[in-house]
């Protein structure tokens, strides 16, 4: 079996596991708990984890491009992004995922966190998708469904909205490390 169809098989594998996961946690937890809602999304967070290690996609696509309305990071400002941000230093996310993922001032390393940006971003628009699905299908009222909008929110819309807002900032710094690279090969083609 080749590496790719193995990978492939392995995808298929987590995801059918992920699904009789949650459909045991429907009959083990109430769908409107906090428990429900809470592991619900570490779940599908572990399966997409297991799922794009494994295939590795390209994820070059436009949706990664920083929109018109997004330039300066304003209009994360204003949804609070800043704020966010914050909440994840003071419940320690910022130190573990620092230590995961160090930032360092060279370009391969930098490449690397753009690229974590856009696999961070596309799980958790995958995991928000499924669990505003399972919010609307499974629950018969916004009152049933809070825990699940309220962790979606935090476990994921701002996780998506804080990708957004650091990618331009990672492919800035590259253009201008590639910029002075450039200049210093000049400069030395020069003398």
């Amino acid at each position: 079996m080749t590496t790719n169809a193995k990978s492939w098989g392995i995808s298929i594998f987590a995801t059918i596991v992920t699904i009789v996961l949650c459909l045991v946690f429907t009959r083990v937890f109430k769908v409107e708990s906090f428990v429900f809602s809470w592991g619900l999304n570490f779940l599908l967070m572990g399966w997409y984890t297991v799922v794009i290690t494994l295939l590795k996609p390209d994820l070059d696509w436009s949706y990664f491009q920083q929109k018109t309305f997004e330039k300066e990071g304003r209009w994360y400002k204003y949804l609070g992004l800043h704020l966010y941000r914050k909440l994840l230093v003071a419940v320690g996310w910022e130190k573990i995922s620092k230590q995961n993922n160090p930032v360092k001032k060279e370009p391969a390393c930098l490449q690397t966190c753009e690229r974590n940006t856009r696999i961070s971003e596309l799980g958790h628009l995958i995991i928000a998708v499924i669990v505003f699905a399972i919010a609307v299908f499974f629950t018969s009222s916004v009152t049933e469904s809070k825990w699940l909008i309220i962790l979606n929110v935090l476990l994921n819309i701002y996780p998506i909205l804080l990708q957004r807002y650091n990618r331009p900032r990672y492919r800035k710094i590259l253009q201008r490390m590639e910029a002075r690279q450039h200049d210093q090969e000049l400069e030395r083609l020069l003398k």
